[in-house]
């Protein structure tokens, strides 16, 4: 077939025709059988929507029942965290504290957080000593030392 065949062809099919089978009777029927099917109606699926609402309820009561309980023990929790932090600090006798606030810099504002800056120290050191290969723990380290720097800083501005 050559190129002129095909343009003829394609000429031809451009002309108008009339469709070979008459579909508006079977539209029209169809349309008829759907006006007399009778209606049904919708079972709605509620029963999921039902259980839901229930797990969401029962979800809600039992944080609610949480918190009530932690609010009633909070401060016997926060007396205990706080006994076992005393006991994890590092002992700074009274001659040493009242140095420390003395020495140049020594601002008694940040000898607490000073007390606690060294108590981190020697926790990590203790748990790099159990996991060398542990390098997040040189990671927080290098910040807990960080931090002491600042904090000699800020005690040497301290006036």
């Amino acid at each position: 077939m050559t190129d002129f065949e095909i343009q003829r062809r394609l000429r031809e099919m451009n002309a108008p025709r009339a469709p070979q089978l008459d579909l508006w009777p079977a539209i029209e029927k169809r349309i008829a059988n759907e006006e007399r099917a009778t209606v049904t109606p919708r079972r709605r699926g509620w029963l999921p929507l039902a259980a839901a609402a229930g797990l969401l309820v029962a979800v809600s009561a039992g944080v609610l029942v949480l918190g009530w309980q932690q609010r009633g023990a909070a401060p016997e929790t926060a007396m205990r965290d706080a006994r076992a932090f005393e006991r994890e600090l590092p002992h700074v006798s009274p001659s040493d504290a009242d140095l420390r606030m003395r020495s140049p810099g020594g601002d008694p504002r940040l000898a607490g957080a000073g007390v606690v800056l060294d108590a981190a120290q020697a926790e990590l050191e203790q748990a790099l000593a159990e996991r060398p290969d542990a390098t997040f723990l040189v990671g927080l380290l290098n910040r807990t030392n960080a931090r002491r720097m600042k904090l000699d800083h800020y005690g040497a501005n301290a006036g």
